[in-house]
């Protein structure tokens, strides 16, 4: 694997996902669970992307990635919402994700995240705390409430 740990963890999340999507059928849910190593990667790899546009995000992590929505929406594709605790607070921000493997599923060719929502947390995008009912309904309501999120932060990759 490359030293750039960033494409290392691309390397990783591109054989997990690409585990859960080959056998599903088009727009169908995924089978991802809470505690799956896939929610790990990205727990690791969103900040690094974040950090790579937006570097307010240098010393932020996350704690955590919760999905309400695990869809295969292409052939390689997948989006992924939820939730995920901000590392420097423990609270919760909505994020919403979408991925698309390359031909030989091998790397993330494609990618588009938004995250956060206006809060008053370091970053700006705190909501409420981790754990909490709030938290909870935050994530459960994620499907209804996409399209109205107003996103504080976004970064994409397209084809190259």
């Amino acid at each position: 694997m490359s030293a750039n740990p960033a494409l290392n963890l691309e390397a990783l999340l591109a054989a997990e996902l690409s585990e859960v999507v080959e056998d599903s059928p088009l727009d169908s849910d995924l089978p991802i669970a809470p505690a799956s190593s896939l929610c790990a990667t990205l727990e690791r790899l969103l900040p690094v992307w974040l950090n790579e546009r937006h570097p307010e995000w240098r010393g932020e992590s996350l704690d955590g990635v919760f999905l309400a929505i695990a869809r295969k929406i292409g052939p390689r594709s997948a989006r992924l919402a939820g939730t995920c605790i901000l590392l420097s607070d423990q609270t919760v921000t909505p994020f919403d994700l979408t991925l698309e493997l390359s031909n030989e599923r091998s790397f993330i060719e494609r990618f588009h995240l938004s995250i956060g929502q206006p809060g008053t947390g370091r970053l700006g995008i705190s909501g409420p705390g981790a754990g909490s009912f709030k938290a909870e309904k935050l994530l459960w309501g994620m499907p209804e409430r996409l399209g109205a999120v107003a996103w504080s932060f976004e970064v994409s990759r397209e084809a190259t």
